[in-house]
């Protein structure tokens, strides 16, 4: 196997990530937008209240005028706006690091928002030209060379999409300037600027944006890559772990999570052919502080969980205690209520029985009493007809499938007990749906949660449709996540049981549950009956999620390969993801399982970048080793690779 780690001299020395800085140039950034925001703000509201200007030309050209009445409110918002630009410019000088580019875009912004300062008032326009109104003209012309050469740098430094961004804000420079050319010697004495004005303000307006979206870029660059002191910090941070011949591409691009995608910290694994080959983690187990990642450090995985519980729902089945065909009726006679007799346990499980909302709040206290939340669940109303469409069970899944395993297990053990019982503990497995008292707080990684301003900077990957539904307010994803207050990093929420998002595990204890299924199951008893209902190809019918607004596709209480989401070597493959990034699943015609966390949660529905190269890599190293993959081809038939004989479960010793 091949062994990796940093030298513990250079560990002892990494450089230490500088939180305080990071938040600083973020607020300047931020002030970018909010210039010119505010701009645009002036150019609308500032003349509405002013019955001076008697026409809409005079309007948008003289707002700032000797004798406009808008002049003094103009004046004191024009200053707000150029301290909001001076910020913004120090804001890029700051995030430019040693891109030279890019610390000369902040330079002329700085430059350019200091002649706003100055900027000298014009004349009420007539037929004369005064003294202010050339001045007027030439800092005019001297803000936009200033604009062009900050566009120049910006767009050089910021990759080619925002090259041909720039070009297109230029072309509208172009046009309308040469309109306003056009039209400037018909300025008439009794009617000013009848379309110069409008010309001119269209040419402010791309600049503004302009402004707006070099904020946009560059807080999402520092998001994703925490800047570049931060990515030198993360390269110094250890990464450990082996990885069996043929498998050094996945090594190769963990360690590119942390020094190009902005990997705080977090572990991969992968069991092939019932043998481990993969088994890596590193970065920092806490967003303020340096304590490495360690072998055996857990962190929550969110809707990861979902594939976990289900796992535990498939041993309920083989030991005959549930039947996916049934009514959950028969199993608990109380959840008839409100027009749920028929729903089947297939159905609940497939996310068809429109139960995504609950009508009474939870909190973590009422998640202690099983029974309450019982009653609560079993008197919800379905807010569509059970079965005849299907939709996201963000959180109430899990308790459905509690409740359920609850009342099938002969001695009515709960959902996480019997997974511990059954699954964890034979197999060696390191996760808990429900976090014991005695684990020690040293084991848990601190998640770097999401937040509203990440989630505006994540507008640019996230499909339009499901944005739409989170904003809506009366929306079912949007109420979905209401009522709630779901912490990762408060360990009275992880301490109880919640199948459906509150799972605590590593990446290698995941993985080898998956491979566990991938291999049919019967290292844990499962049977070929429930393996081949586990694997059954789903029907596409009805594709369209009526919770996210996007297709899915799920069954017996994992997601499955469909339209939007393809993993796996296969239809039959089946796992959950998680948000903030994390995934596991089993494939199992390549005979793979395969589990990827993180602290450092990001807004990817599906395919986060830095689970998505890690993926690729398993299978890339997989079709070299004799194994297909839809996007390899043909594999590449090399001779077999002598892989890590059998270990006994537990952590791994870390290999320096």
């Amino acid at each position: 196997m091949t062994t990796i780690g940093i030298p513990r001299e250079r560990a002892a020395t990494a450089t230490r990530p500088r939180p305080r800085a990071d938040a600083l140039r973020r607020a300047l950034l931020v002030c970018g937008i909010l210039s010119s925001a505010l701009y645009a703000a002036m150019l609308v509201v500032v003349p509405m209240g002013w019955d001076g200007y008697d026409s809409a030309a005079r309007a948008v050209s003289e707002l700032s005028a000797i004798g406009a009445p808008t002049r003094s409110l103009w004046v004191t918002l024009g200053l707000v706006y150029t301290l909001f630009a001076l910020a913004f410019g120090l804001g890029v000088l700051l995030s430019a690091d040693d891109d030279r580019r890019l610390r000369a875009a902040g330079s002329v912004l700085i430059v350019q928002s200091l002649v706003g300062l100055v900027w000298p008032p014009m004349h009420m326009r007539g037929a004369e030209t005064t003294l202010t109104d050339t001045l007027h003209v030439a800092f005019a012309m001297a803000w936009l060379l200033l604009m062009l050469a900050a566009m120049g740098f910006g767009a050089a430094a910021l990759g080619k999409r925002f090259r041909i961004y720039t070009a297109a804000t230029v072309a509208v420079f172009l046009v309308f300037g040469t309109l306003a050319g056009i039209d400037g010697p018909r300025i008439a004495a009794d009617f000013p600027t009848p379309w110069v004005g409008l010309w001119e303000r269209i040419n402010i307006g791309a600049a503004l944006v302009w402004i707006g979206a070099l904020a946009v870029v560059l807080l999402r660059r520092q998001s994703s890559t925490g800047g570049a002191a931060a990515a030198r910090a993360a390269a110094d941070v250890p990464v450990q772990g082996f990885v069996a011949p043929g498998f050094e591409e996945v090594r190769a691009e963990f360690e590119r999570n942390f020094t190009e995608r902005g990997e705080l910290g977090g572990a991969v694994a992968a069991w092939w052919r019932g043998e481990q080959v993969v088994d890596l983690w590193g970065g920092r187990r806490s967003p303020e502080g340096e304590e490495p990642w360690a072998a055996d450090t857990m962190v929550a995985v969110s809707s990861t969980t979902k594939g976990l519980a289900a796992m535990t729902v498939a041993l309920a089945v083989e030991r005959g205690w549930l039947d996916y065909d049934a009514p959950v009726a028969r199993y608990w006679p109380e959840f008839a209520q409100n027009g749920k007799g028929a729903i089947t346990v297939r159905q609940l499980l497939g996310h068809e029985a429109g139960l995504v909302l609950l009508d009474e709040p939870l909190t973590v206290e009422k998640l202690r009493d099983l029974d309450a939340i019982a009653r609560i669940l079993a008197r919800q109303r379905p807010a569509w007809p059970p079965g005849s469409r299907h939709g996201y069970h963000t959180l109430t899944l899990g308790l459905y499938m509690q409740e359920l395993v609850r009342r099938a297990d002969p001695a009515h053990r709960t959902l996480g007990r019997l997974f511990r019982e059954e699954i964890a503990g034979p197999l060696g497995v390191d996760f808990h749906i429900g976090l014991p008292h005695d684990v020690p707080a040293e084991r848990l990684a601190r998640v770097r949660t999401l937040s509203p301003w990440r989630g505006l900077l994540a507008l640019r990957y996230t499909p339009p449709a499901v944005t739409l539904k989170m904003i809506a307010p009366g929306s079912l994803l949007r109420r979905s996540f209401l009522g709630l207050a779901a912490d990762p990093n408060d360990r009275s929420w992880l301490e109880v049981e919640v199948p459906s998002g509150n799972g605590v595990g590593t990446a290698r204890g995941i993985a080898r549950a998956y491979s566990c299924f991938a291999e049919g199951g019967a290292e844990i008893g499962i049977g070929p009956a429930t393996f081949a209902r586990l694997t059954a190809i789903p029907p596409a019918e009805r594709p369209m999620d009526e919770v996210l607004g996007i297709p899915s596709c799920f069954a017996l209480g994992f997601s499955r390969p469909g339209p939007g989401f393809a993993f796996g070597s296969g239809a039959r493959a089946f796992g959950t993801p998680g948000a903030g990034g994390s995934f596991g699943f089993a494939d199992p015609d390549a005979r793979l399982g395969y589990a990827y966390v993180t602290n450092k949660f990001d807004f990817y529905l599906v395919d986060d970048p830095r689970e998505k190269a890690l993926r690729d890599a398993v299978y890339r190293a997989i079709g070299r080793l004799g194994e297909r993959h839809p996007s390899a081809g043909a594999p590449v038939r090399t001779l077999p690779v002598p892989l890590l004989r059998p270990r006994a479960p537990g952590p791994p010793r870390s290999a320096v």
